[in-house]
């Protein structure tokens, strides 16, 4: 799953239920799991079905078995939240299923696969999401939050996409030419926007941990 990134949803999922002036532990642990087999499990495999940018080895079918797997599961845990405590939660839904599907098939040619979908669904949606779980409202509180989170998940979105285009090009170029220093020039490229990416995540990590301490400990 790409590993830190599946941090920073749940940080976001975090620092949304910790607005909250009380945090439902059973509700949270939910929002965890909704989290994880949505944005994390789902999200990845149908991203992955897409000409493997993870490069992984893990075979089409079982790929499209774990990711609507993912997806049901967290639609049966979101159905199953709305009875039980309220049937508003239902609104959240069919936005949060829509953005899994468009962005990550690429349906509608790929009309919604950029950074502002992918920011909005994978930033503001859980923290907006899990505050609203936590109290049935919203507040100017969480709403700045969430623009917050959306603001951070787009900059993780640009770092990522935003010079691939020219790193596959001189990937290509450098191939074509066999020229081995512009190769070790791309990768060397590729692996320091990782890190940064990978310092963005634990810097998030970090600090909804120390929210968390401010929140419950002496």
């Amino acid at each position: 799953m790409h590993f830190p990134l599946p941090l920073c949803m749940i940080s976001f999922a975090t620092l949304g239920a910790l607005l909250a002036p009380i945090v439902h532990v059973d509700r949270l642990l939910w929002t965890y799991l909704i989290v994880f087999s949505s944005l994390c499990l789902a999200s990845y495999c149908f991203d992955e079905l897409k000409g493997h940018p993870l490069h992984t080895h893990i075979p089409d079918r079982q790929l499209k078995i774990l990711g609507w797997a993912g997806l049901v599961f967290s639609l049966a845990g979101g159905v199953y939240l709305a009875l039980e405590i309220n049937l508003a939660l239902l609104l959240w839904i069919p936005p949060s299923v829509f953005v899994i599907l468009a962005y990550n098939k690429e349906l509608f040619r790929g009309r919604f696969h950029n950074g502002p979908v992918f920011s909005i669904g994978w930033g503001g949606i859980p923290t907006l999401g899990s505050y609203y779980l936590q109290t049935i409202n919203l507040s100017l509180t969480v709403l700045l939050a969430a623009a917050g989170t959306i603001v951070f998940s787009l900059a993780i979105w640009t770092l990522n996409h935003e010079f691939r285009p020219d790193l596959e090009s001189v990937k290509n170029i450098a191939t074509r030419q066999k020229e081995p220093e512009a190769l070790a020039s791309r990768r060397s490229a590729g692996r320091g926007i990782w890190k940064i990416t990978r310092i963005l995540c634990y810097s998030i990590t970090l600090f909804t941990i120390a929210f968390y301490a401010y929140r419950f400990l002496p």
